[in-house]
């Protein structure tokens, strides 16, 4: 499901510095994608005020669903970020966010077949081998 919502944009990771020591920097760690983007709401007035000192902005953006890590080039549009852990991202565009949901979801459902896949394999091997023992 895609959602607008109020993003945080940081220009850089160095601009994370800003946040100290606090929890919070984790919100834009170990991202997929482009940009450093995190919802709005966890972060208090003065957090976000230090945010835009250093050049942060708020974005009116869209949260994603995101089951399966893709790569820019995979997915072929920028502006967005998300997390295969955390099952979310964010991007600036709807279009991106359709587009990068959809390439995760599809990466998921291959993976999965995927694994079908070997298990069948392991599974005639198995039985192969069952067979000619029992000769």
């Amino acid at each position: 499901m895609i959602e607008e919502r109020e993003l945080l944009l940081m220009p850089n990771r160095k601009s994370l510095a800003v946040f100290g020591d606090s929890y919070k920097v984790k919100y834009f760690e170990w991202r997929d994608g482009d940009l450093l983007l995190a919802l709005r709401y966890p972060f208090t007035d003065s957090e976000i005020a230090a945010a835009l000192e250093v050049g942060g902005k708020l974005v009116l953006g869209y949260s994603f669903e995101y089951y399966y890590p893709v790569t820019l080039k995979k997915v072929g549009v920028t502006g967005w970020c998300a997390s295969a852990a955390h099952g979310h991202g964010f991007a600036l565009t709807r279009e991106a966010a359709e587009k990068v949901s959809s390439a995760s979801y599809a990466e998921f459902m291959e993976d999965i077949k995927r694994c079908y896949e070997e298990q069948e394999r392991k599974r005639r091997i198995y039985e192969e081998r069952e067979r000619y023992w029992r000769r």
